[in-house]
């Protein structure tokens, strides 16, 4: 029996707050740099490893799947940790490479994203990583006057759902509304001054949501194995020589606690210099070995690199290309729809 329940007066309680702090706890979209990406990234990997299980363990009626999702970083973290652990408890280079193998898979997996996104929006005008900072207010979790309720806020993406993605937000951002379906509408080939581009480009947004989401899947995959056979080049081997050898502060004898930290401080940072620009040098490197072939090979396994840089390219062109021919081609299809004259029609 489904019995009714009540609300007594006082039971929950929201905490009050400014005309200027109420304004700034609305959910709204963010510009889409790279301090945004990496606030986003760090928020939501600190939150998927500190509050998310906890809140899942306990079984807090205000754990959502969103937060089940974000939890799927643990082990992609743990697991690149673990690996990287073990590798290098072998003193030998091999172990070293893998465990730089683990660090370029993810740099691989993460930057390829960026090959994909980047031209279909400036194709479609689509930007699938337009990030927001979504703003919900939980459910009480005590009775009486303690039921105060406070925001809380999630990392998320405009484009996240395909079926329902933020058109509200959109909307109502002076920097999009109605002018940036008008832009979608013109650059996939819709055409200008239509009676309502939001309803005639829904249907393409979301497709394109789809098969881009499909090609950052395919090319970043592809990218990410193209970074372990980076970190199997012979060249890397110089670098963690240069690791090996890198300059250790000694301290003076009865030098002073300041000047020890501020030569401790200068003499990392001149390592850190050293090591970094040491680190690109033999990426770049590493590129120009797996394309050219490994000395000595021959056949197969001298052209195999080059092959595998290849393949990967061209899966992300071609993705690239089927999400924008797709987005247009439904375009073109919306604009010779017309009704047949011919035909008899009846009026409802």
């Amino acid at each position: 029996m489904i019995q009714n329940v009540k609300i007594t007066e006082n039971q929950i309680r929201f905490a009050a707050k400014s005309e200027k702090q109420q304004k700034e706890e609305e959910s709204k979209i963010l510009p889409n740099t790279c301090a945004t990406r990496l606030k986003q990234g760090y928020d939501k990997t600190l939150s998927a490893v500190t509050e998310y299980p906890v809140k899942g363990l306990k079984g807090d009626v205000n754990s959502d799947f969103y937060e089940f999702l974000s939890m799927g970083i643990i082990p992609y973290v743990a697991g690149s940790a673990m690996f990287m652990t073990l590798f290098n408890i072998f003193p030998s280079t091999k172990g070293k490479k893998m465990a730089l193998g683990v660090l370029l898979y993810g740099l691989g997996k993460t930057l390829s994203n960026k090959l994909v996104t980047k031209p279909v929006n400036m194709y479609t005008g689509v930007d699938i990583d337009l990030p927001y900072r979504n703003v919900y207010y939980p459910l009480p979790t005590k009775p009486g006057a303690q039921a105060e309720i406070f925001p809380q806020h999630q990392q998320r993406k405009v484009y996240d759902s395909k079926e329902f993605f933020r058109k509200d937000l959109l909307a109502k951002d002076p920097e999009y509304g109605k002018a940036y379906y008008d832009r979608i509408a013109k650059k996939v080939g819709l055409g200008d001054n239509l009676n309502d581009s939001v309803t005639e480009t829904t249907p393409i947004i979301q497709n394109i949501i789809s098969t881009t989401k499909t090609a950052k899947t395919l090319s970043s995959y592809a990218w990410a194995a193209t970074g372990v056979g980076l970190a199997m080049q012979n060249c890397w081997e110089d670098f963690f020589t240069s690791v090996s050898n890198r300059s250790r502060y000694i301290a003076k004898p009865n030098e002073g606690y300041v000047s020890k930290t501020g030569n401790k401080i200068l003499n990392t940072g001149k390592n850190v210099l050293h090591l970094s620009k040491e680190f690109f040098t033999t990426l770049l490197k590493s590129c120009k070995f797996m394309w050219q072939g490994t000395e000595g090979t021959k056949g197969y396994m001298k052209h195999m690199g080059k092959a595998w840089i290849m393949f990967s390219a061209l899966l992300t062109a071609g993705s690239v290309a089927n999400v924008i021919y797709r987005a247009k081609h439904m375009a073109n299809v919306s604009n010779e729809e017309h009704i047949d004259e011919t035909k008899e029609s009846m009026v409802i």
